[in-house]
């Protein structure tokens, strides 16, 4: 997200600072509450309403969160984590399910022996393109014999962007060739020392050809940049070190392997679901632990941020690195969350391309099948995605958007869209509070984010809430129940639903829903 992702992340940080506020400041809820002027998802007014009516939780809510990772030290979280009673950390798969002392969860992102884990990936577009550069790299189109493929890998150069970068290589390429002419004819000029030469002394050599003319004419941005003053010696080594860097990059691109290769696992199988480790704090690991407070932080260092639904128990399952996750992960988690009890699964995660889109929509379809329910982030592109490919697509294989399946735009205080927040008719289920959040974030520190994926969470634990409160209800009738109840927005047209979650009308909903 932060090299070569292009405005793609879900989640924007707007402090990284440890927050100094009231402990019953209205400010830090606002998102849970709903007045004139704070347009939230009334998830207080709901527990309260729940209560007048004598109704008590009858089941106990395990949501997965698939997302970076979680920082396990955070007092705010750890009672509030899942704990997989039938396993003991002793080395041994005690429960028989495929993963080793999986506590709290799993990591998809590591080595088997914990000695890498993945923070890093860069954006598919990038990933896609590298994979098919050393077929295509030295060919054009009446060679090709795959035209799709081709296509396919053209289209990708031109997303990840690298098609500026490869020309302008080509140019450095074409600066060091001038550069090592000037060089070779300086080194045989007599009274010149290359080492003290400066660029005012380079000009004035009564030299005079083609070749020297060309290339001082190539080299001339360079020397006006560095100024007359300049060593010759001085640019011509920066040039150096920069086209260096350019060909270790180019040449990365051919042969560096995709570190994602090290979990050792065929990246094409889905039944190959056994990799992965134990470590769920990693650098990087913030996002997801803001996610996992804003659902059920406990408040224990500011009992005004708890998260919408503190009852729930976490299960973490890290499977989004710094930039695109990776298909055959994101499936493999959903699969893991559905086996080990999970009823909700928190996705704030997206992307626009998906080279094995179909195995996260079978991985979905085996939660329907299992009755779970995801709640997607909608994306920070200011898209329509109803014009755009957006994944997951969720999608089964009539084209049928999968009825456990809810994806959430991001709105402000005020019951508007958010300006960075994807939308789309069709795409989008409905929008909740998704700016100036707070929640906890590593080493025990409050922070204010804002982004889709924050609204996604709020969503989730209204779910958990719901299912908690009325075990009875599917997953489908869960999404059905927050789609038919929410509050209407005043612009029209930005999601299914039309509106903002509303949690209060949700219960009350529920409570009539049989009926």
């Amino acid at each position: 997200m932060k090299r070569l992702k292009l405005l793609t992340c879900l989640f924007v940080y707007l402090s990284v600072s440890n927050i100094s506020v009231a402990q019953h400041s209205p400010s830090l809820k606002w998102h849970k509450m709903y007045n004139d002027t704070l347009q939230g998802v009334r998830s207080e007014d709901a527990l309260h309403f729940l209560k007048t009516k004598k109704l008590t939780p009858r089941k106990q809510i395990i949501v997965g969160i698939i997302d970076s990772g979680i920082d396990t030290t955070v007092v705010d979280l750890q009672s509030a984590l899942w704990t997989n009673r039938k396993e003991k950390q002793d080395g041994k798969d005690n429960d028989k399910n495929g993963y080793t002392d999986d506590i709290h969860g799993w990591n998809f992102l590591g080595t088997k022996d914990g000695t890498f884990n993945m923070i890093s990936a860069g954006t598919e577009e990038y990933r896609e393109f590298k994979r098919l550069f050393p077929k295509y790299k030295d060919k054009d189109s009446a060679s090709v014999k795959d035209v799709n493929e081709y296509a396919y890998y053209n289209m990708m150069k031109k997303k990840a962007g690298i098609v500026n970068y490869i020309k302008f290589f080509g140019y450095t390429a074409m600066k060091d060739d001038a550069y090592q002419l000037v060089d070779s004819v300086l080194q045989v000029t007599p009274g010149v020392s290359v080492d003290t030469l400066t660029i005012n002394g380079l000009t004035h050599l009564p030299i005079d050809n083609e070749k020297w003319n060309k290339a001082c004419q190539t080299l001339f941005v360079d020397m006006y940049k560095g100024g007359k003053d300049a060593l010759w010696k001085k640019i011509r080594d920066t040039h150096r070190s920069q086209f260096n860097l350019m060909k270790k990059r180019i040449d990365g691109i051919e042969h560096d392997a995709d570190k994602r290769l090290l979990m050792g696992d065929d990246m094409t199988d889905p039944k190959d679901r056994f990799y992965g480790n134990t470590i769920l704090q990693v650098e990087g690991c913030d996002h997801g632990t803001f996610v996992a407070g804003v659902i059920a932080g406990q408040g224990v260092g500011n009992v005004s941020v708890t998260g919408v639904y503190p009852q729930a128990k976490l299960m973490i399952l890290r499977a989004v690195p710094d930039g695109d996750e990776y298909d055959k992960d994101i499936a493999t988690a959903i699969r893991y969350a559905v086996d080990n009890g999970a009823k909700v699964i928190n996705m704030s995660l997206g992307k626009y391309t998906s080279p094995n889109a179909e195995m996260v929509n079978e991985a979905i379809a085996y939660a329907a099948k299992k009755d779970v329910l995801l709640v997607q982030a909608a994306g920070n592109n200011k898209k329509d995605i109803d014009d755009v490919a957006y994944f997951p697509s969720a999608k089964d294989k009539s084209g049928a958007i999968f009825s456990n399946y809810l994806r959430v735009g991001a709105s402000d205080k005020r019951g508007k869209m958010c300006s960075f927040s994807n939308y789309g008719q069709k795409g989008v289920d409905v929008f909740a509070p998704g700016e100036d959040i707070t929640s906890v974030t590593v080493g025990n520190e409050y922070m204010k984010s804002q982004g889709t994926s924050i609204a996604a969470p709020v969503v989730t634990a209204v779910a958990a809430m719901l299912r908690a409160y009325f075990p009875k209800l599917k997953a489908a009738q869960v999404k059905d129940i927050l789609i038919k109840s929410v509050r209407p927005m005043q612009e029209e047209g930005l999601c299914t639903s039309g509106g903002i979650v509303d949690a209060l009308q949700a219960v009350k909903l529920a409570i009539e829903y049989k009926k």
